[in-house]
């Protein structure tokens, strides 16, 4: 975070929480009054999403006259003020593509970001460990130096890291927004009268009445629910498990590896850390989320070099109660078979191989479902959803964050669109364009990642072996990997 950033911080610090009333005053404070408040938009949302969608509406002199309010259940305030630990980065990570990057520097958000925590990422290798599959994505090189520049096909950052950044970027704006912290959603109700305004009742029984109401507020979305979009998918069964790796060399390149249960991916953090994000079935995640971190980190190394059978092996040990060590010493030794193959040791030896796992950030692991969710619409008579709200997919590619992101830039065009011809921007027929423009391409996105995901699955001899041509193919084709390069960075 630069001067800027700091001066905003240190601004917010020495503010009382009090209502927007002046040109730059900024609430952050409970809701609880006792009369209605009417708005322009409310978002339901105070995540990475509402919150980018609020610092952009902030941004925009078209729309510096709309009354514009945030509610979410967490204490904003205090995400505002986070201050990054020194010694270790958290569990919950965005991967941001370069475009999103650029969109977040023109919005006067990315200065307000802690940007020596945010790691840039040129190179992805992904290998099939049922087949002998391998990408090697090395933007330096399909590329070239000069095409990069000063940039990167892709950015790591902590999810917190951004929000308060983001959270920062709103304060410091001269745009009044009214945050209601610590405020959740409990009725949303048709307004009276022609305009039927959608009235959002708080848990202190406060009204706010929106002529527009946006849902920011993830896949279980109330504001969806009221509106009455129909939601359609899948469960995949699984879990996806995160923590946070420090590793034994400095790292910059990303590595994906599809095992039969599900991809295994590190992302690279600055100063040898790294994310962790492991697609797992209910036993195995309970088993993984179990353990020592001893144990888990070996385990993790395991899973980027070993057998889908020796993985297996693990499991059972653990699943039938052998102790920590017993299970340890087995897989240190089967490790000490692969680093004496062809291919095998460390990653400074085979720049295709994942760098060891030194050890796990103590309590750092985490998880959540995994599923698939699509919408019927992502807009409805004076409702529009974005992000997750609108689009639930697997975290294989990466992309979840960047949709909601090109989701809130195609709205705020749309929403401005409206103020300068004079229409009002929570009609339908308004809200049509930004619905023609996101619908198809999310849906698009969502089905691509979710048939990676059931190619990756089928296990049949096969199946596997034209997988394996289709990557080694593609590792292959030179300008074929620099048309992904570039789609990855669009």
């Amino acid at each position: 975070m630069n001067s800027v950033g700091k001066q905003a911080l240190s601004r917010l610090r020495s503010v009382s929480k009090r209502r927007a009333g002046g040109l730059a005053a900024r609430s952050f404070a409970s809701a609880g009054q006792e009369q209605p408040e009417i708005y322009d938009v409310v978002v339901v949302g105070g995540g990475a999403t509402g919150c980018a969608l609020a610092s952009a509406l902030c941004a925009s002199k078209t729309l510096s006259k709309l009354r514009v309010a945030v509610v979410d259940p967490a204490k904003l305030s205090q995400i505002s003020q986070w201050q990054p630990p020194a010694d270790t980065y958290l569990p919950r990570t965005l991967q941001i593509t370069l475009s999103n990057k650029r969109y977040f520097e023109r919005r006067g958000v990315w200065e307000h970001c802690y940007t020596d925590r945010v790691q840039s990422c040129d190179r992805a290798v992904v290998s099939d460990a049922l087949g002998c599959g391998e990408l090697d994505l090395d933007a330096a090189g399909a590329l070239g130096g000069m095409a990069l520049r000063d940039d990167s096909v892709a950015y790591m950052i902590e999810t917190k890291n951004l929000v308060s950044g983001l959270l920062r970027s709103i304060y410091s704006s001269q745009r009044p927004i009214d945050m209601f912290e610590r405020a959740k959603v409990v009725k949303i109700e048709a307004g009276r009268g022609p305009t039927k305004w959608p009235a959002v009742t708080l848990s202190d029984k406060s009204q706010l009445q929106a002529r527009l109401l946006v849902g920011a507020d993830g896949g279980n979305s109330q504001i969806r629910k009221f509106a009455g979009i129909g939601t359609y998918g899948t469960e995949y069964g699984q879990y996806g498990l995160v923590a946070t790796l420090c590793l034994e060399q400095l790292n910059t390149t990303a590595f994906q590896r599809f095992l039969p249960t599900g991809p295994i991916a590190m992302l690279p953090f600055p100063n040898g850390y790294a994310n962790l994000i492991w697609s797992l079935c209910p036993d195995e995640l309970q088993m993984l989320k179990s353990v020592s971190d001893e144990l888990f980190a070996l385990l993790v190394n395991a899973a980027f070099r070993l057998s889908p059978e020796e993985m297996q092996c693990f499991f059972r040990m653990i699943q039938t109660g052998a102790a920590d060590s017993d299970v340890m010493a087995e897989a240190a030794w089967r490790m000490d078979v692969f680093a004496g193959k062809p291919g095998g040791g460390d990653a400074l030896a085979s720049p295709l191989l994942a760098p060891a796992v030194a050890a796990i950030a103590p309590k750092s692991r985490l998880s959540f479902p995994l599923r698939l969710r699509m919408v019927d619409s992502l807009i409805a008579e004076r409702v529009a959803l974005v992000g997750d709200s609108g689009h639930v997919m697997h975290p294989l590619a990466g992309q979840g964050l960047n949709m909601g992101l090109e989701d809130v830039q195609s709205l705020v065009s749309v929403l401005e669109q409206a103020v300068q011809a004079g229409q009002d921007l929570g009609t339908k027929q308004v809200l049509s364009s930004y619905n023609k423009q996101r619908y198809l391409r999310n849906l698009a996105m969502q089905g691509v990642v979710d048939k990676i995901w059931h190619v990756f699955g089928a296990h049949a001899g096969p199946l596997v072996g034209m997988r394996s041509l289709a990557m080694n193919g593609l590792d292959g084709f030179a300008e074929a990997k620099k048309m992904l390069l570039k789609g990855m960075m669009a």
